[in-house]
């Protein structure tokens, strides 16, 4: 297991949108995402980081935007559901080959370092930033 403790700067995304999910691999690989992923890409026709926001309502659920990072406000699609991720300190994880699936293999390390914790979750935003196919960085919001 290997991460680092970054600060992200606040960012505006947009994109679709899957209510009541539980933040893990088998949502990340589940093929309404993965569906969707594909509308994202076929719809902007250009390569760039796609993102998973997996964002916690006031009950204990989350709720799953699988979107694109924006400038601002306005330059998010009408129809996009929009989200601001507010600036916070994270715990990024990247594979480390434990596991073939990239996303399979970044939330088992962070299951193993909460389990041994190495971190707390602050239960807050936590983003997936898939960059190719099998490039997938994972930041955990923590307490410090």
């Amino acid at each position: 297991m290997s991460y680092s403790i970054v600060v992200r700067t606040g960012g505006v995304y947009g994109g679709l949108v899957v209510p009541r999910v539980r933040p893990s691999f088998k949502v990340s690989n589940s093929e309404l995402i993965e569906f969707l992923r594909d509308r994202l890409r076929d719809r902007e026709g250009t390569e760039r980081p796609l993102a998973t926001v997996y964002v916690p309502d006031p009950a204990g659920n989350y709720n799953v935007l699988v979107s694109y990072e924006y400038p601002g406000p306005d330059d998010v699609p009408t129809g996009d559901v929009l989200i601001r991720v507010p600036k916070g300190v994270y715990a990024r994880f990247r594979p480390n080959g434990d596991y073939h699936d990239p996303a399979e293999d970044v939330w088992a390390q962070v299951d193993d370092a909460t389990a041994s914790a190495e971190i707390t979750r602050a239960y807050r935003e936590e983003i997936e930033i898939w960059t190719g196919p099998a490039e997938l960085e994972l930041f955990i919001s923590i307490l410090v």
